[in-house]
């Protein structure tokens, strides 16, 4: 069954998707400042089946017709119930927070079912045609994104849905087809949206604040509506870095992508680019301090469900940021020469300095807006160290300065990354001289 295999409404996915069985089979390429960690296929069963991933790294799924948990190599541990028929189509299955329960949705029918994982049976909840995407919003609510179509004209709208009752309330109401909600940490509510009709690059998230989701008047219209980011090719999901608040989101017309985007809706870059189709993806914990964005220490890693119509056949990939690293070499002149791996391409790049006798090894991050700033030198005391260079293609470069040894060993250096637009988005480990 399928799942989110389609961002567009249901009754588009055999447009949407013909053009993506003649892309050619290809591996999924991490953008500048991230990296791939691993890559797991799906079973069959599994390929096209709506699923959420567990703490411990198991996965709940719905494939229409049954739900299960399996471990991330797709062996069955548990069978929490049969609640449609089969041929039915997956619209979504959503775990929550306490990991106690688990609400899906399908859209042949619109029907809304609540199991508890501890053994399940489903249990009918609610009904809501074409059904795509849920967000917990408290410990008794959810949001639930769900379409009403006449032909192929279609309403999206946001539900409030009691989790005890199944009562639903309408809080957002706009035009087109039915895409992924999500709240950020400040409890606004986003909406990735495709209007009825637009072309390629017309999709757009839109915000309401928390005040307005809480206060109303229902239904919220795009006219109350701020544009957060715009000129997107689709959207299929989208999840928030609980830590640093950067949102991630897959979509694209002509194949697949996913984009970061900063706090200000600004695009940060393609975290991955694809020739498959690429749909959920989670935010998880992992070890260390780091945000989840390009150029950043380890600290949160992300998966994501690609598939490659071709052959039929899916697989879950676990990507992670990675912070660029300055190395540096004493030459034989009274120079020393650092060099950067990992940057952005083909980028200027901006090198700053501290003193060693106040350098700590245990680094402190600096908020500053569009990044943090992750240094052992305490913010007052970096400098400028006026020194500047550009990367390669490879996101590769370096620079040369006079270090005679009456200096040598007295400064830590940093190497400050930009994005492709020219924005800073991270440092380099550290250097000394």
């Amino acid at each position: 069954m399928l799942s989110r295999a389609c961002f567009l409404n249901r009754i588009t996915f055999a447009s949407a998707c013909a053009a993506l069985v003649l892309l050619p089979a290809a591996a999924d390429v991490a953008g500048p400042g991230h990296g791939t960690d691993a890559v797991t296929a799906l079973t069959a069963q599994t390929a096209f089946a709506a699923t959420d991933t567990l703490s411990n790294g198991n996965r709940v799924v719905y494939d229409g017709s049954q739900v299960w948990i399996e471990t991330d190599a797709g062996v069955v541990v548990q069978f929490l119930g049969n609640p449609t028929p089969q041929g039915t189509f997956a619209g979504f299955i959503e775990v929550d927070p306490t990991e106690t329960f688990a609400v899906l949705g399908e859209t042949s029918n619109g029907q809304i079912f609540k199991v508890a994982l501890a053994g399940g049976p489903p249990a009918p909840l609610s009904n809501l045609p074409f059904n795509y995407d849920l967000e917990y919003e408290s410990a008794t609510t959810a949001l639930v994104s769900a379409a009403t179509c006449v032909g192929f004209t279609c309403t999206n709208g946001v539900y409030r849905l009691d989790l005890s009752t199944g009562a639903t309330t309408q809080i957002v109401q706009v035009d087109g087809y039915s895409g992924p909600v999500s709240l950020s940490g400040a409890g606004d509510l986003y909406l990735g949206v495709l209007p009825n009709g637009v072309p390629s690059g017309g999709s757009s998230v839109l915000r309401w604040t928390a005040a307005q989701v809480a206060a109303g008047p229902w239904p919220l219209t795009e006219a109350g509506a701020a544009v957060f980011t715009p000129g997107l090719d689709g959207v299929a999901d989208m999840v928030f870095d609980p830590g640093f608040g950067h949102l991630f989101l897959t979509g694209g017309v002509a194949g697949g992508e996913l984009l970061e985007i900063d706090r200000s809706g600004a695009v940060v870059g393609a975290a991955v680019l694809s020739n498959h189709w690429l749909t959920t993806v989670e935010i998880f914990d992992a070890p260390g301090d780091g945000a989840c964005a390009a150029f950043q220490p380890a600290g949160r890693v992300l998966k994501y469900r690609s598939t490659d119509f071709s052959n039929g056949s899916s697989a879950v990939t676990t990507i992670s940021p990675r912070r660029p690293v300055l190395t540096a070499v004493q030459n034989g002149n009274g120079t020393m020469t650092c060099t950067l791996t990992g940057g952005q391409p083909a980028s200027a790049t901006l090198v700053v300095s501290g003193h060693v006798s106040i350098y700590s090894p245990i680094e402190t991050a600096y908020d500053l807006g569009t990044y943090l700033l992750w240094t052992g030198i305490p913010f007052n005391h970096i400098r400028r160290a006026g020194l500047g260079f550009m990367t390669d293609a490879n996101g590769t470069g370096s620079f040369t300065f006079a270090n005679p040894p009456s200096i040598q060993g007295t400064r830590v250096l940093h190497a400050l990354v930009r994005d492709a637009n020219g924005v800073f988005r991270g440092s380099s480990t550290p250097a000394f001289n």
